[in-house]
């Protein structure tokens, strides 16, 4: 991962356990999250900062602790940048974590591009949707924006289907 992605992630991380908890990270736990997202073991992480692997460890565990309360999820090292992901991912499609509205102007702008793109998974999921939703009586208008997508793309799923319900397109 280049710094600037690591940085983008760090300062994701702050401003989440700022909204959480008042305080910001400080510069151990900045590293802590650095060393994760470049997949540095413990005793390293230690040793790059002049304490001991039992006291980073300790301190992880609080900082993990932290963040799984903030995100409403239990966080690891293992799994941080996943679990950023999958809570990014649901502000930008649903606007609400953990049953809360959220603002969309948040701290996800910050994570790197790459790390905000949908699964292909997800989307083929979605796609498959288009044509049951035509058959329901959803216009292409309403099945964009529930799925959020393109117009076009939903345009092109229709035709692609086959199915018939082109005639829907109007």
């Amino acid at each position: 991962m280049n710094p600037s992605d690591v940085q983008s992630l760090v300062s994701t991380v702050d401003e989440l356990i700022f909204s959480h908890t008042g305080e910001h990270l400080d510069d151990l736990q900045q590293a802590i999250l650095e060393g994760a997202f470049d997949h540095q073991k413990y005793a390293e992480i230690a040793k790059k900062n002049h304490r001991s692997e039992k006291y980073i460890k300790d301190l992880a565990a609080k900082l993990w602790q932290t963040i799984s309360a903030a995100l409403g999820e239990e966080v690891s090292k293992s799994n941080i940048k996943s679990a950023l992901q999958r809570y990014c991912f649901n502000l930008y499609n649903n606007n609400v974590v953990n049953g809360v509205q959220i603002n969309r102007g948040n701290i996800c702008n910050k994570l790197p591009e790459n790390e905000l793109k949908e699964s292909e998974v997800y989307q083929q999921v979605k796609l498959e949707a288009v044509t049951e939703l035509v058959k329901e009586g959803l216009s292409v208008e309403q099945i964009a924006r529930v799925l959020k997508l393109s117009l076009e793309v939903v345009q092109h799923e229709i035709q692609k289907s086959g199915t018939g319900v082109a005639n829907n397109l109007e």
